[in-house]
């Protein structure tokens, strides 16, 4: 599959900056992406606004599913209550 070249973006919910920066990094590094966060919107509900030029489209669901698995780790674990 063919990597997209259109640059997109799109928001994401995010308690915590810094578990979010970790997967981004994380996926990155071994998915060859370039995921960013343009910026942290904190409301009630907290959103990062993500950037990404260099991606397929399988990649937004993967970083969503590896969010997602190291925030249910870090539940289980106990080091979140959220």
């Amino acid at each position: 599959m063919e990597l997209d070249k259109n640059t997109i973006s799109f928001s994401v919910i995010c308690n915590d900056e810094k578990y979010l920066s970790k997967v981004i990094i994380w996926y990155n590094k071994n998915y060859k992406t370039d995921f960013k966060i343009k910026k942290i919107i904190y409301d009630e509900v907290n959103f990062a606004e993500i950037e990404v030029s260099n991606y397929k489209i399988t990649d937004l669901f993967g970083l969503g599913y590896q969010f997602g698995v190291k925030e249910q780790i870090l539940r289980q674990k106990g080091e979140i209550g959220w």
